[in-house]
């Protein structure tokens, strides 16, 4: 008996290593009559850790000398959590990261044990951003659980680093009359665990993540926005968090102004940018910092939009992650590059791709050093050298469907590439009959900028709305008028870091090339 009961003391002590409880380990530090919050950082050799970034996600302190830490909780506090250092593992529990603990009553002392990584930190890695899976049913977490997982899973036993993941919003998918947190999230929450995918899978929370709150403008507080939040705290941890890998600081950021499921909008409280203020003011300035976020900033003037930007500017190399938007698009900006990413459930499941054309997938960025080395754009169920739908000009999508559509440029010599990963870096190339031709060029500023093959599926097929299901200003779309229209053609696109894709098949508006989903 007395054996059984050390085996199960043993395994709760492994259990709550990410997200330790109090212990027997000595405060060498007074504490401050003031404090509200504190504990000691140790490692799982006991020794006292320095540096460590805490935070009750309103202000953030380090741990001095003797792995002490002390703030004073603010009027929201829900949580205490570390900023997990670039040379020790990521705490896990249940699957996923745990790097917080819930604040109780009563109780102040909040310890926290780290493990060194056997190879101290990682210069290289590869961090997959996974955009909107958006589950509101069982049928959507299984084609998650089905599709998007497996494919995950492979790629990470595929490579030959490190692997780490974020999601970057609208896990689930609740709606302005109808809250499906208590059905969607313990679910999705077991789908993600690292044994499915592979990888520690850090969550980041979107408009749709939010409880089902409804204030008016004239009505909203802050107050109101943080009890949205709490569903999703509990659930999956902190909503505004760092961590390091590498030379990278990694942030992630509520990026939602939200009154409501109907009203809301891109932005940052004020507590919020003062968080990140003392967040990044732990990080040394030669990092590459890459903010996640779910609604795509750009370089927008929203509120405290700007203020952010700001603060990211002085580290060496900034991108921000985003999604949202159900389309893909990669921009530069004065102060940094955006990626925003096509979504997991792309056209909200009823497809396999997005409402641009773009698969339905995540994307893998391999990091060395303080810079991003290379980056994919991952389709879920293909290849990853699959990076080129090409059509015919003068085909209709989908033929004998109301509404049908075609491409801008449409002649019968004429032939169009949506490349998703694309940017203005990429070199687009056409090869007739095996010799170089030319070169495709981005769409005209005053074309409409429209897959046709997509909107032709959402919209005349399943009979969708187009105000939500024909996008007509996708910036990836490319053009070429052919010298032999009968000419067999390969497109080669090579990217800003010297890959070739290619593509010679032309997809068509036949029932056999139909995106179907469900």
């Amino acid at each position: 008996m007395k054996r059984y009961i050390f085996i199960i003391a043993a395994l709760t002590a492994l259990i709550f290593t990410g997200c330790s409880n109090d212990d027997d380990r000595p405060v060498k530090t007074p504490i401050d009559p003031l404090t509200d919050i504190y504990g000691v950082v140790t490692d799982n050799q006991g020794n006292r850790l320095q540096g460590i970034v805490v935070s009750d996600g309103y202000t953030c302190t380090a741990t001095d000398e003797n792995g002490v830490y002390q703030l004073t909780a603010g009027e929201f506090s829900y949580q205490v959590y570390l900023s997990i250092p670039a040379a020790y593992e990521v705490p896990m529990s249940e699957g996923l990261p745990c790097f917080w603990q819930k604040l109780t009553e009563g109780r102040k002392r909040y310890d926290f044990t780290l493990t060194p990584l056997a190879g101290g930190a990682e210069n290289e890695f590869n961090l997959f951003c996974v955009a909107d899976p958006q589950c509101q049913n069982t049928t959507n977490i299984a084609r998650f659980n089905n599709e998007t997982v497996p494919d995950i899973a492979a790629q990470v036993a595929a490579s030959t680093l490190p692997c780490y993941g974020i999601t970057l919003g609208d896990i689930g998918w609740n709606t302005e009359n109808t809250d499906y947190t208590n059905d969607v999230f313990p679910l999705m929450k077991k789908a993600m665990q690292m044994d499915k995918v592979g990888l520690p899978l850090f969550q980041l929370m979107g408009n749709h993540d939010n409880k089902v709150i409804a204030v008016s403008k004239n009505d909203y507080t802050v107050a109101h926005d943080i009890a949205a939040q709490r569903n999703f705290e509990y659930i999956f941890g902190p909503v505004n968090y760092s961590f390091d890998r590498g030379n990278v600081h990694i942030v992630a950021m509520d990026n939602i102004i939200f009154p409501s499921h109907k009203d809301y909008s891109l932005g940052f409280r004020d507590d919020q940018v003062e968080w990140l203020r003392q967040d990044l003011s732990y990080v040394p300035k030669d990092k590459m910092v890459i903010f996640c976020v779910h609604i795509p900033m750009r370089a927008s003037n929203n509120q405290n939009v700007q203020a952010v930007l700001e603060l990211l500017k002085p580290f060496a190399e900034v991108h921000i992650m985003s999604g949202h938007t159900h389309y893909a698009e990669n921009n530069t900006y004065d102060s940094h590059y955006e990626h925003v990413h096509g979504a997991a459930c792309g056209a909200w499941w009823h497809s396999t791709i997005n409402t641009d054309g773009t698969p339905n997938g995540y994307a893998i960025y391999k990091v060395k050093g303080a810079t991003i080395d290379n980056w994919v754009y991952k389709a879920t169920g293909f290849d990853p050298d699959f990076q080129i739908r090409l059509y015919r000009g003068s085909d209709i999508f989908m033929e004998g469907y109301t509404p049908s559509y075609q491409f801008y440029y449409k002649g019968d010599d004429q032939i169009v590439a949506n490349i998703w990963n694309a940017d203005k870096d990429w070199k687009i190339e056409v090869y007739e009959n095996g010799t170089k031709t030319g070169e495709m060029k981005p769409y005209e500023s005053n074309a409409t900028k429209r897959d046709a093959w997509a909107s032709g599926y959402h919209c005349g097929v399943q009979g969708r709305a187009p105000g939500n299901y024909d996008r007509t200003n996708t910036s990836h779309l490319y053009y070429y008028t052919l010298q032999s229209s009968t000419a067999s053609v390969e497109v080669r696109a090579t990217d800003k870091f010297g890959q070739t894709y290619s593509q010679s098949k032309f997809t068509t508006g036949l029932a056999e090339d139909f995106p179907v989903g469900e």
